[in-house]
C-alpha cells in the first residue's frame, strides 16, 4: 500500500483540535505551577525564585504551544484542501 492510497484527510481535522487541546493543556499546566510557584506573605518561595519559576518555565511552555499552533494550521489547511 502507497502513502498515495491511504485516506488521510478525514483524521487531520480530528488531529489539528488535538494539536489545539495540547496547547491549552500546555497553558493550563504552566497556569498551575505559576500559581503553585507564587510568592505569598506567609511562607513559601521568596520573589526572586518565584520569578525565576515564572520566566524559566515559560520559554518551554511557549514553544511547546507555538509548535503545535504551527502543527494545528498545516493540518487544517490540508483538511480543507
Amino acid at each position: 500500500m502507497r502513502i498515495e492510497e491511504l485516506k488521510l484527510k478525514p483524521y487531520a481535522k480530528l488531529a489539528a483540535l488535538g494539536a489545539l487541546g495540547v496547547c491549552a493543556g500546555s497553558a493550563a499546566l504552566y497556569l498551575l505551577i505559576a500559581f503553585g510557584s507564587r510568592s505569598i506573605p506567609l511562607g513559601g518561595i521568596d520573589s526572586t525564585h518565584s520569578m525565576l519559576t515564572f520566566i524559566s518555565l515559560a520559554v518551554p511552555f511557549v514553544l511547546i504551544i507555538a509548535a503545535h499552533l504551527v502543527y494545528a494550521r498545516v493540518l487544517l489547511n490540508y483538511a480543507n484542501e
